[in-house]
């Protein structure tokens, strides 16, 4: 009886191994930008030891304060290993006038997952960027007049009323001394 779980423990060891090697692929991941008939477009290239990796899934990302911000679907790569997204043209740059594009492959059954990172200057540039129409959603130098208006008169208000009423107090203790001195 102890032997039959010895064979069993074997097997499931073997089994183990077994799955854990078949992630010994490293998929590498390599982003280039191309413009046809004036349309953007981001191609991922997928290789594994030198070799194309076609139907794997690619994400593309751009990143963003927070978080990564989705560009379009998955798309899977094709027998030479490409995977062509379609570029937005309206992504606002950062700081220094870049986007910072990254593109995945995650959880892939053969390959694990790989990582590139890329800076792109197809981006809206930041004076762009500050030109455009105001809204509640935008920055603050995008905030609308009538906002800007109300709130400003608001915080004027409060503070006036605070001011005037310590005025007051002191109007009041010069009155209160000068009728204790007049009694």
């Amino acid at each position: 009886m102890k032997k039959s779980y010895k064979i069993i423990i074997f097997a499931l060891l073997v089994a183990f191994s077994k799955i854990a090697s078949a992630q010994d692929y490293e998929a590498s991941l390599k982003i280039d930008y191309t413009t046809e008939d004036s349309v953007k477009y981001c191609v991922v290239h997928a290789t594994s030891s030198d070799t194309s990796i076609s139907g794997v899934e690619v994400k593309l990302y751009v990143k963003r304060l927070f978080s990564l911000l989705p560009i379009g679907d998955g798309v899977s790569t094709d027998e030479e290993g490409n995977a062509k997204f379609e570029f937005p043209g309206d992504i606002p740059a950062d700081l220094n006038g870049k986007i910072e594009v990254i593109a995945k492959v995650e959880d892939d059954e053969n390959y694990g997952s790989a990582e590139v990172h890329s800076e792109s200057n197809w981006c809206v540039p930041r004076k762009q960027v500050a030109e455009l129409e105001r809204s509640l959603s935008g920055s603050r130098e995008n905030a609308p007049i009538y906002f800007i208006v109300v709130s400003n008169l608001l915080l004027f208000g409060i503070w006036g009323t605070i001011i005037y009423v310590v005025l007051q107090l002191f109007k009041i203790r010069k009155t209160s001394k000068h009728l204790a001195k007049h009694k």
